[in-house]
């Protein structure tokens, strides 16, 4: 799915769940994936069905619109059921 973040970013079928500042006032974008398929095994491609983890990645920072942003990107890591 193609949403704004995707366009701004370049990265697919990702969602802004929360913007705020830290104490320099730079924007702080937290990320996570939207997409369905995110829930299916690389593998076997079967359904997880529950998270194994949460893991926090802070992909390179870019300007946006000349403006420093720091993005936290929190991704599920889902449990294969095979």
């Amino acid at each position: 799915m193609v949403n704004d973040t995707t366009r701004l970013l370049g990265l697919d079928d990702l969602v802004v769940e929360r913007v705020e500042l830290d104490a320099a006032g730079v924007p702080v974008v937290d990320l996570s994936t939207g997409c369905e398929q995110a829930q299916c095994c690389p593998g076997c491609g079967q359904r997880a069905v529950r998270v194994k983890q949460w893991a926090t990645t802070r992909p390179r920072d870019l300007p946006v619109a000349g403006r420093p942003v720091r993005l936290r990107w929190r991704k599920r890591r889902w449990f294969c059921p095979t």
